[in-house]
C-alpha cells in the first residue's frame, strides 16, 4: 500500500514537469510556424499525450487481450471529453475556436457515434478498423498540409502576440533544438508519470477492495489520461485554452482512429455486456459537445463543464453498481 502511493503521487509529480514542458515546448512551437496553438493542440499534443493509451494497449493487443485495449480506449475517450474538457472549463471558460466547431467537433462526433453504433449492434471486424485508421490519416494529413499552407500569423484568432508567453523566461521563443528537446523529455515524462501513476492507483484500488473489473474501466483509463489532463489544465492556467481543447479532442481522434484502427487490425476486440454503458455515454458525450460548443457565446462555460463532471461521476457510480 505504501509503495502504491509513493508510485502513485511520484508519477503525479512526473505529469506535472512533463506537462510543463509539454505546454512550453508547443506555444513556441505555434511561435516559430506561425500558426495557431490549437493546432499543435490537434495534433503533436494530442498525438503525444496519447502515448500511454497507444503503449499500453498495443501490448494488450499483441497478448490477446483486445477486449482490455477496447475498454481503455473507450474509457479514455469518455475521460478526455467529460473529465478533461469539464475540469479545465471549471478553471477557465474554454473559448471554442471556428475551426474546431465546423471540422473536429462534427468529425468526433462523426467517428465515436459511428464506433459506438458498430460495437452496441454489429462488433468490430479488421475491416471497420482499417477504415477508422484511413479516415485519420486522411485528416491528419489535411490538418498539417493546411497549418504548412498557413504562413499568416494574423490569419489565426490567435496570433503569436497573443499566445501567451511564459512568464519564467523572456519573451523570445524557444530554439529549434531547445523546443526538440523539451517535446521529447515532456512526452518521456508523461507516459512513465502516467504509467507510475496509473500503476499506483490500481494498487490502492485493489488494496481497498475494490473490484478489478472496476479498476480497469475506471481507474487504468484515468491513469492514462492524466496526461492530457495535466497539460490541459497547465495550458488553461497560462491561458492557452484552444491548446487544451484542441488536446482533449485531438487526442480523442488518435485514440479512436489509430490506436483502434492499429488494435482492431492485429486482433478484433470483442463486446461483451460489460462494454454497453461505455460505449453508449461515450457516443451521447461526442454528440453533446456539439450543441455545447456553439452555447454561451461559443464557449463550454464553468456550468457545461460541471455538468460534464457530474455526469462523468454519475458513469463512474452506475459502473461501479454494475459490477459488484
Amino acid at each position: 500500500m505504501i509503495l502504491n502511493t509513493l508510485q502513485f503521487f511520484g508519477g503525479l509529480l512526473l505529469l506535472l514537469i512533463g506537462g510543463r514542458l509539454l505546454v512550453s515546448a508547443s506555444v513556441d512551437t505555434a511561435k516559430r510556424l506561425n500558426v495557431s496553438p490549437l493546432v499543435v493542440g490537434l495534433t503533436l499534443v494530442a498525438w503525444g499525450t496519447s502515448a500511454p493509451e497507444l503503449a499500453l494497449n498495443l501490448v494488450s493487443a499483441h497478448k490477446g487481450r483486445s477486449d482490455l485495449a477496447l475498454g481503455n480506449i473507450l474509457g479514455a475517450n469518455i475521460c478526455n471529453m467529460a473529465l478533461v474538457i469539464g475540469a479545465c472549463a471549471v478553471i477557465k471558460p474554454l473559448v471554442v475556436q471556428e475551426r474546431l466547431i465546423k471540422v473536429e467537433i462534427w468529425l468526433n462526433a462523426g467517428i465515436l457515434g459511428l464506433m459506438a453504433l458498430l460495437g452496441l449492434f454489429l462488433g468490430f471486424d479488421k475491416w471497420q478498423a482499417g477504415l477508422m485508421l484511413g479516415v485519420f490519416g486522411a485528416y491528419s494529413m489535411w490538418t498539417i498540409m493546411a497549418a504548412l499552407r498557413q504562413t499568416d500569423a494574423a490569419s489565426s484568432p490567435t496570433s503569436a502576440d497573443t499566445l501567451g508567453d511564459d512568464p519564467t523566461r523572456g519573451s523570445g521563443p524557444m530554439g529549434w533544438l531547445m523546443i526538440g528537446a523539451c517535446f521529447v523529455g515532456g512526452l518521456v515524462l508523461l507516459s512513465l508519470g502516467g504509467s507510475l501513476a496509473s500503476d499506483g492507483a490500481s494498487g490502492i484500488a485493489l488494496a481497498l477492495g475494490v473490484p478489478a473489473a472496476i479498476v480497469g474501466v475506471t481507474i487504468v483509463s484515468i491513469g492514462t489520461t492524466l496526461p492530457e489532463m495535466v497539460t490541459g489544465v497547465m495550458a488553461v492556467r497560462k491561458g492557452q485554452t484552444d491548446l487544451a481543447m484542441g488536446n482533449a479532442i485531438g487526442s480523442c481522434l488518435f485514440n479512436a482512429g489509430a490506436i483502434f484502427g492499429i488494435v482492431g487490425l492485429i486482433s478484433p476486440p470483442g463486446v461483451d455486456g460489460s462494454l454497453t454503458l461505455p460505449l453508449a455515454y461515450m457516443g451521447i458525450l461526442a454528440i453533446a459537445l456539439v450543441p455545447i460548443s456553439r452555447t454561451f457565446g461559443k464557449t463550454v462555460s464553468r456550468l457545461e463543464g460541471g455538468l460534464l463532471l457530474a455526469s462523468y461521476l454519475g458513469f463512474l457510480i452506475v459502473s461501479a453498481v454494475r459490477a459488484l
